[in-house]
């Protein structure tokens, strides 16, 4: 099949991509974007009916219901899927979700906790207790028992287990520049690269909603704002890789060049254009450290996490954090490509 499947795949997860594949290559196509949660967009680029579209829109508008119940009880942004889904898709069937993401202050996280709480919604963990242990988590699950849609609780926009003291995303900075309850769009195009990178860039999901985000955005901002908080790599991997990927050319994230990726950024990108996995955000976050005392600092924090760090590879142990790392690397090794 001309250009392959992969190739096809990648270009029609894109809003608004143009081209018809090969019939006989269309209903591979079309399984391969379920698996990267971009059946909607491929479906409509190709003028079809999407089996998933009508539960997708049931899902948003139960979210929209959840939001303006929440809304006038605490300050918050939307982010990730409510947010794009409402903001930027040309329907908000052609995204899906899961949960519903809303960054608050960190000051009124107390407020925001006892909000939900009110609602009917039981968190996973103690908010504030958390927010205050000095854990690199910084986002809590709250759960109601009616069928609602889960609440991500985000206090700060960097929420990962591993480490990241490579970059810093200034959240202040983040609520100054938010206009009408949505982050400022150079804002938004950065932390949804970050979030990618911290997911591998697992799913071409995060690349459709990257570059659908970063068009008419001003990539001087993009590349300032991703030198200060240290997410230079987190943009750049994401163009190269929808550059790859999906033949997409971004000018908002061109502006952002690395004097060279390191062997590590290129053993990441290397991985990452032939197969994606759940695991390889650890190669992409240990090139964000300079160095080798930076590297040895990300392995030894991912490895043992100091008492209200990091959260490592998410294991009681050091050997089942080492039996871990072990398995994501064989994982990678022997997945097909």
């Amino acid at each position: 099949m001309p250009g392959g499947i992969d190739s096809w795949v990648g270009r029609l997860s894109i809003v608004g991509a143009r081209g018809v594949p090969p019939s006989r290559g269309i209903p591979e196509i079309l399984a391969r974007s379920r698996r990267e949660r971009t059946l909607p967009v491929v479906s409509a680029n190709l003028g079809l009916p999407c089996p998933e579209s009508r539960a997708i829109l049931a899902r948003q508008l139960l979210a929209v219901h959840q939001w303006d119940e929440i809304r006038p009880r605490f300050e918050a942004i939307p982010m990730k899927g409510l947010d794009l889904a409402h903001r930027l898709y040309p329907s908000p069937s052609l995204r899906d979700m899961g949960d519903i993401d809303l960054l608050v202050r960190p000051s009124r996280l107390r407020e925001a906790d006892g909000a939900l709480r009110g609602l009917g919604y039981v968190p996973s963990h103690d908010a504030v207790r958390l927010a205050g242990s000095g854990s690199t988590l910084n986002a809590v699950e709250y759960a109601r028992d009616d069928g609602s849609m889960p609440v991500h609780l985000h206090w700060h926009v960097s929420n990962a287990s591993l480490p990241h003291f490579m970059y810093r995303v200034d959240v202040d900075e983040v609520w100054r520049e938010s206009t009408g309850g949505a982050m400022a769009s150079h804002h938004r195009v950065v932390t949804l690269c970050e979030h990618a990178l911290k997911h591998s860039f697992s799913e071409l999901i995060h690349l459709t909603d990257i570059e659908l985000a970063a068009r008419g955005v001003d990539a001087a901002l993009v590349a300032e704002t991703s030198r200060r908080w240290g997410l230079e790599r987190a943009v750049f991997y994401a163009a190269a890789l929808l550059r790859d990927l999906a033949g997409v050319v971004s000018p908002a994230l061109g502006r952002v060049r690395l004097p060279s990726p390191g062997w590590d950024g290129r053993a990441f990108l290397a991985c990452a254009r032939r197969r994606r996995w759940d695991g390889l955000s650890a190669l992409g976050l240990l090139s964000m450290a300079r160095g080798w005392r930076g590297k040895a600092r990300f392995v030894l924090e991912a490895l043992v996490p100091a008492r209200g760090g990091s959260e490592g590879l998410r294991t009681r142990t050091l050997g089942g954090r080492v039996g871990r790392a072990i398995g994501m690397v064989c994982r990678g090794l022997t997945s097909p490509a």
